[in-house]
């Protein structure tokens, strides 16, 4: 259980940190971006990454219903329009709220849902109620993160005329559903994984390593999810004619710099998910929870060194800094509950 709460929190500190390298990228439009991005992190990367490293791929899958690939690939079409939502509201109510609103809300739905798909009887065990309190304690640390992000954007004028306040509401219930869709993720490889026994299968019959066996679960949600982030980022490229872009003098460093985001967003993944595995029948629900509070606050740390939340005012940093102290205690009784279960 220790080291898959030790995978859960490297995952989630990867994550944080997985687009520092854009920042280096230059005479790029943010379609060539990210459009490169979602290549690399939904199609080349994770396909090669299976291709090469997946032993008995093909077999596996052949003894798999068909059920559960269609199950996989709809709800990884979500967690993809869950991460473009998210992209295009985090440009109306800025970073901290955005990021804080959608995976506080893909936490509740990706952390409950599994609870009803398979692990019902354990919701009613001591251990099971001792989870939920948790997630409910990040819950509230989360609101208290998104109340400190409202301070913010208020001490700093965001919202200071009647356009920006109806951009404001525009983003909260963009990022709301998107949350709600990004839970996709989660809920696919629990259905790849607790449903259709893709990991069981490749682990015991072809005999591959587990964090292996965590890339034949994963393929078909990335399959899923990249169709919507490429086809919708193929359309901007065309609609702001930047395909001209590509062949700028900077677009080998900018292609390189793209790849090893491409690849620390996949590993962190893979490493969620065997986090994941190893913390037991609960992993989807504990796990889950794990991975995204620590993104949560693997984000906000950086923002606070980086300078942003210096004109924030008092108010909105004790608002923060409790809402990090809450999601801490809710890993800690996350972390006790599955524990006792």
């Amino acid at each position: 259980m220790i080291l898959g709460f030790f995978w859960v929190l490297l995952a989630a500190i990867m994550l944080g940190f997985y687009a520092f390298p854009s920042k280096y990228i230059k005479r790029y439009e943010v379609a060539n971006l990210w459009g490169s991005f979602w290549l690399f992190a939904m199609f080349i990367v994770p396909v090669l990454a299976s291709f090469i490293l997946v032993n008995g791929l093909g077999d596996t899958y052949a003894q798999v219903p068909s059920s559960v690939f269609v199950s996989v690939f709809f709800l990884s079409l979500l967690w993809g329009i869950g991460n473009l939502l998210w992209g295009i509201s985090i440009s109306k109510i800025g970073m901290a709220l955005g990021f804080s609103l959608l995976i506080g809300v893909a936490t509740l739905v990706g952390s409950m849902i599994p609870f009803f798909m398979g692990n019902m009887e354990q919701l009613q065990t001591p251990g099971g109620m001792v989870i939920v309190l948790g997630i409910l304690i990040i819950m509230g640390g989360i609101i208290l993160n998104g109340k400190a992000g409202l301070l913010r954007e208020s001490n700093e004028s965001i919202t200071s005329d009647s356009s920006s306040s109806k951009n404001m509401k525009t983003g909260i219930i963009m990022c709301i559903v998107g949350g709600i869709c990004a839970a996709g993720f989660n809920l696919s490889y629990h259905v790849a994984d607790n449903i259709g026994h893709i990991g069981a299968i490749s682990q015991e019959q072809f005999g591959n390593a587990p964090w292996i066996a965590r890339l034949a679960v994963m393929l078909p949600s990335f399959i899923g999810s990249g169709v919507v982030t490429v086809l919708y980022f193929v359309y901007q490229l065309s609609k702001s004619k930047s395909w001209n872009k590509f062949a700028s003098i900077a677009s080998t460093k900018n292609i390189v710099l793209i790849a090893i985001m491409a690849i620390i967003y996949v590993a962190s993944l893979i490493i969620y998910g065997l986090g994941a595995y190893n913390l037991g029948p609960l992993g989807t629900s504990v796990g889950f929870a794990v991975f995204q509070t620590g993104c949560i606050m693997v984000a906000n740390l950086l923002g606070v060194f980086s300078g942003e939340w210096t004109n924030a005012g008092g108010k909105s940093k004790r608002f923060l800094y409790s809402g990090l102290l809450a999601m801490t205690g809710g890993i800690i009784v996350i972390a006790y509950g599955n524990f006792i279960s």
